[in-house]
C-alpha cells in the first residue's frame, strides 16, 4: 500500500506543472499527499475494522476536508450532501484507492469481492467498477508471485484492457481523461514497461497529465512486482501526518496476520 501513497506524493508536485519527462526530480519542495492519500487510507482502516467502506470514505474525507488539491467535484458532493447513493461515474477513484484491498486477503475471490464492494461505496458505473477490480486483482498477482507476463495476460483476458502500447507512444498524445478505461491502462503500463518502482512512477507521471492518480496506481501496482526501497520509504512516511502513520502501521499487523 505505501507504493500507491509514494506514487501520489511524487505525483502531487506536477499535477499544476506538467513534465513529459522521466528525468525530474522525484520529491521537489511542493511535493506533498493529496486526495488520493487520504481515500486510500480510508479504505485500508475500513479493511481493518472489517466496517463500511461507504462510512469511512465520507469520514475521511470530511476529517481532510483541506487536503491539498482539494476532491473531486462529484465525490465532494457526495461526501458533504448526506445520500448514501452511489454515483454514475465512471472516474478513476476506486481504482486509485483500492492498493488496500489488494494487499489484505488470502484469496483472490475475497480481494475481487472487496474491491467492488469498495468500488460501489461510490461509484456504480461498471467501468468504474471494473477499474478498481482488474487493480487489486493486479496488486493480488504481484503480491503472491505472480510473473508480469502472467499479469497482462490475465488483466487483458479478463478486463479487455489494451496493453500493448507504450508509454513512450503515448506521452505526447495529449491525454487528458481521468476515467477508469483509460487511466487504468496507463498505470498497467507504465508497471510493465518498468524495472523497479521508481521507474513504473516516473513513467506514469511523465504522461505529462493526471499525475497524481496516475502515480498513484503505478506506485501502487510497482509495489506488489518490485517492492519499494528503503529510502523511498523513509520520503513516504516523513511526509505523512501521525495519524496516518497509525492506521499504516495497523494495516501491516492485520496484513501479518490475514493476507497470503
Amino acid at each position: 500500500m505505501l507504493g500507491s501513497l509514494l506514487g501520489d506524493i511524487v505525483g502531487s508536485a506536477y499535477k499544476s506543472e506538467p513534465v513529459r519527462t522521466t528525468e525530474f526530480e522525484l520529491f521537489p519542495q511542493n511535493a506533498h499527499y493529496s486526495d488520493e492519500t487520504v481515500l486510500t487510507l480510508a479504505i485500508a482502516h475500513a479493511v481493518i475494522r472489517v466496517e463500511g467502506y461507504q462510512f469511512h470514505l465520507r469520514q475521511f474525507a470530511k476529517d481532510n476536508a483541506d487536503v491539498p488539491g482539494g476532491f473531486s467535484t462529484n465525490f465532494k458532493f457526495w461526501v458533504f450532501t448526506g445520500g448514501s447513493e452511489p454515483y454514475h461515474s465512471m472516474g478513476q477513484g476506486p481504482a486509485t484507492r483500492v492498493a488496500a484491498v489488494g494487499w489484505a486477503f488470502e484469496d483472490l475471490a475475497t480481494t475481487l469481492r472487496e474491491a467492488e464492494k469498495s468500488a460501489r461505496a461510490t461509484h456504480d458505473h461498471p467501468e468504474a467498477i471494473k477499474g478498481a477490480v482488474a487493480m487489486a486483482h493486479a496488486i493480488y498477482l504481484g503480491r503472491t508471485g505472480g510473473h508480469l507476463l502472467e499479469m497482462k495476460k490475465t488483466i487483458a483476458e479478463h478486463y479487455g484492457y489494451n496493453l500493448d502500447g507504450s508509454i513512450d507512444e503515448l506521452r505526447y498524445q495529449n491525454l487528458s481523461d481521468a476515467t477508469a478505461p483509460v487511466s487504468v491502462p496507463l498505470a498497467l503500463l507504465a508497471v510493465l514497461e518498468a524495472r523497479t518502482t521508481e521507474d513504473a512512477i516516473r513513467s506514469a507521471v511523465s504522461l505529462g497529465w493526471n499525475s497524481d492518480a496516475l502515480g498513484c496506481m503505478a506506485g501502487a501496482l510497482g509495489e506488489a512486482f518490485y517492492g519499494v526501497p528503503d529510502p523511498l520509504k523513509k520520503e513516504v512516511l516523513k511526509r505523512l501526518p501521525e495519524k496516518f502513520l497509525n492506521i499504516m502501521a495497523h494495516f501491516r499487523e492485520f496484513q501479518s496476520a490475514h493476507a497470503a
